[in-house]
């Protein structure tokens, strides 16, 4: 199968190639944007904000609880609403754009490595045709690829690094989405290695309380603000939501003592692999090295922590696109990624019990397998000082 590579970056380079592939993505997605998904986030949730925001003055209905996400993304639903007429249509573009600007900071990183300029072509090409972003952006209507754009991109200076970029677009993808702590052990040897001073964290509470400011201002009281992201994460009340992780397998008949325990579990682990990977192995902090451990962040905190969706290993697909671009020869390690997230995906749909039943433990059981090999690879590499 290696023998294919250079096969398929001699086709990668190729300009009209590449072309096509844009064109192809920007078609099947005008194609897939008037098709309304039911039952669906849109129907219970996006449009009927969108209409309250209407119909409650525009401005004036941030006075109230009207939504269970961050004020960030409703702001660009109050832009929206006063377009007047369907919102479905600029809902989708949206997030659309926002796929693009996610996929120039993947380019951006791989040009990082081969300073060549056709990476980036490369990945506006592939990211937007990848399975799990067509169906939550031009489908679904979701916001995933806003919050993720910034993570990418925070992910993106951090590499250059500018430290203060890095955190600034970091406080802006959790402005959006409480998800983006999936990488703190990314940005926790960041610290710990000193790689980013410590004061500039404090970027993040800061762009967090900025972006609740117009909401604040509109008479929102500020405690409903700042538990936006704990009623949040309460709203739906089981272990795991169509995602193949060890939740899956635990009844909900547990989910108070299991969802603590879970987290509490988590942030241990997180603590004692952050201390362990910045004190014990002293590897340079290379740009393979961080690449590595941001796809691992984003791939094995899914499988321990409680409450995951079928949406939140977004992050990990479009960092295993960076770490396919980064080490083409290991592909292998990174490619089931995207095909776990497919398949919960695939969960949300009316096959759900049948595949449940016959493909839920093998794919948890890939899961761990592909768990496993970039771990494998990450410590192989890091004794080898990140060749």
């Amino acid at each position: 199968m290696l023998k294919i590579l250079p096969v398929l970056q001699s086709l990668f380079r190729n300009k009209k190639f590449l072309a096509l592939l844009i064109a192809m993505g920007l078609v099947i997605k005008l194609l897939m944007i008037p098709f309304i998904p039911e039952p669906g986030d849109y129907t219970f949730f996006l449009k009927p904000w969108v209409e309250f925001i209407r119909s409650h003055g525009y401005w004036q209905a941030f006075r109230f609880e009207f939504a269970n996400y961050s004020p960030a993304y409703l702001y660009f639903l109050l832009g929206i609403a006063k377009l007047g007429g369907e919102p479905l249509i600029p809902i989708k573009l949206l997030s659309i754009c926002f796929e693009y600007v996610a996929a120039w900071f993947i380019g951006g990183i791989a040009c990082h490595k081969y300073r060549e300029n056709w990476v980036r072509w490369c990945a506006l090409a592939v990211v937007p045709l990848l399975p799990t972003v067509l169906i939550n952006s031009s489908y679904w209507g979701q916001c995933d690829s806003i919050y993720v754009s910034f993570l990418i991109g925070s992910i993106y200076f951090a590499l250059k690094k500018r430290s203060f970029l890095s955190i600034l677009f970091l406080g802006i993808s959790f402005s959006f989405k409480l998800q983006a702590v999936l990488l703190f052990p990314f940005y926790f040897v960041l610290l710990l290695r000193n790689r980013i001073k410590w004061y500039y964290f404090l970027l993040v509470p800061a762009v967090y309380l900025i972006s609740l400011l117009p909401a604040y201002c509109a008479g929102r009281p500020l405690t409903e603000l700042l538990s936006v992201f704990v009623a949040q994460s309460g709203h739906y009340e089981e272990l795991s939501l169509q995602f193949p992780n060890l939740y899956m397998w635990i009844s909900n008949d547990y989910y108070e003592p299991v969802k603590w325990g879970g987290i509490l579990f988590t942030f241990l682990f997180a603590l004692l692999t952050g201390g362990l990977l910045a004190k014990k192995y002293k590897t340079e902090l290379t740009d393979d090295y961080l690449v590595r451990l941001a796809l691992l962040s984003a791939v094995i905190f899914p499988f321990i922590l409680p409450g995951m969706h079928e949406r939140y290993m977004y992050a990990g697909d479009l960092l295993a696109i960076v770490y396919i671009m980064y080490f083409p020869s290991k592909f292998y390690n990174a490619l089931g990624v995207p095909l776990i997230s497919f398949f919960s995906y695939a969960l949300c749909t009316s096959l759900n019990e049948l595949l449940i039943r016959y493909w839920g433990v093998p794919v948890t059981l890939f899961y761990l397998c592909v768990i496993g090999l970039l771990v494998r690879d990450f410590y192989v590499s890091s004794l080898k000082g990140s060749k």
